[in-house]
């Protein structure tokens, strides 16, 4: 038996790989977490009916106090699980890490999975929490010193990371499912929520997007947005550039080859999708990369490293020279 537990398309992306690359025709068991409709609704794809149970638990004020209690008699189900799959390490992973006697497993969640692997060996970090007075009250089992034991299936070369067994995730599994994916002509920007998190302004936001368009001198380039950007407000910011802003109906790696065609190239400001459609898909990555004195202060060294890790997993890098905002 096997537990998965993502609370995102990406996550849950992941953990289908996971179960069918490693535990085919197994009793495999998932449980959904979600703050947003949207981000259930961008999961279903993969909700198919190879998983023995799903079972969903809506993120609020309320449950987040109470799943200690509310998800007692749902973790003594599993209880002989051998395998736990988690996209996220806090609060109800942690709990179910915490609780069962399984081999747990971490998969990638984006750009917060390359910070992840970063704090690992820090043995000061924000990573590390212990249960507080009222974790304790509430029989909420959250501390995340599992971590250091658990294994983790990934696209990220984490071979340095020797204490931790590493399993890379080539994507095998959705390759060999892919049918024939055409070549369009067509530049796939991969939106992300990036004003806060990599510029600090509107203005600067939109300087650098203007820079990406001149750099295609022109051509459409499909805006692929991040199920938490804003589309309408995308679309009367980018009045006037080249930029045909669109909501995928799931994430942009399965998304491909629902539509059944790729893009000539696919480019972002520092999505950490380019890596994975780079390996499912074969297709050039290019990330423009953002002057470091426009992201904010509090972002300057995670930003940096999302940077590196993007070169070192073949992503083009390339600098956007731009008028001071």
């Amino acid at each position: 038996m096997n537990v998965f537990i993502a609370s995102s398309p990406l996550q849950l992306f992941n953990c289908v790989e996971a179960r069918n690359r490693f535990h085919q025709n197994q009793d495999n068991h998932l449980l959904f977490v979600y703050k947003k409709t949207i981000d259930l609704e961008q999961a279903r794809p993969l909700l198919d009916d190879r998983w023995a149970s799903k079972a969903f638990f809506k993120w609020t004020k309320f449950s987040r106090l109470l799943y200690g209690f509310t998800l007692r008699s749902y973790l003594k189900r599993f209880r002989t699980a051998e395998s736990l799959y988690l996209g996220y390490p806090y609060n109800i992973r942690a709990h179910f890490a915490n609780s069962l006697d399984a081999r747990v497993w971490i998969v990638d969640d984006g750009n917060y999975s390359v910070w992840l692997f970063e704090q690992l060996d820090k043995q000061k970090s924000e990573i590390w929490r212990a249960p507080s007075l009222m974790d304790r009250l509430l029989r909420r089992r959250v501390s995340t010193e599992y971590l250091k034991r658990a294994g983790f299936f990934t696209a990220y070369p984490l071979l340095e990371k020797k204490s931790h067994e590493v399993i890379c995730n080539d994507f095998r599994g959705i390759k060999a499912t892919l049918q024939e994916v055409r070549q369009a002509e067509g530049v796939a920007f991969i939106g992300s929520p990036v004003i806060g998190a990599l510029v600090s302004t509107e203005s600067q936001f939109l300087a650098v997007m203007t820079q990406v368009s001149k750099h295609f001198c022109g051509q459409r380039i499909r805006y692929l947005a991040h199920r938490y950007e804003n589309v309408d407000y995308l679309r009367r910011l980018l009045k006037g550039l080249n930029f045909e802003v669109i909501r995928c109906s799931t994430l942009v790696e399965l998304q491909f080859a629902l539509d059944g065609f790729k893009p000539r190239v696919a480019v972002s400001l520092f999505s950490s999708a380019l890596v994975n459609l780079g390996l499912i898909y074969d297709i050039p990555m290019t990330a423009f990369r953002v002057p470091d004195d426009w992201i904010p202060p509090k972002r300057k060294d995670i930003c940096r490293l999302i940077y590196k890790q993007l070169e070192q997993d073949g992503v083009s890098i390339t600098p956007l020279v731009v008028k001071r905002a």
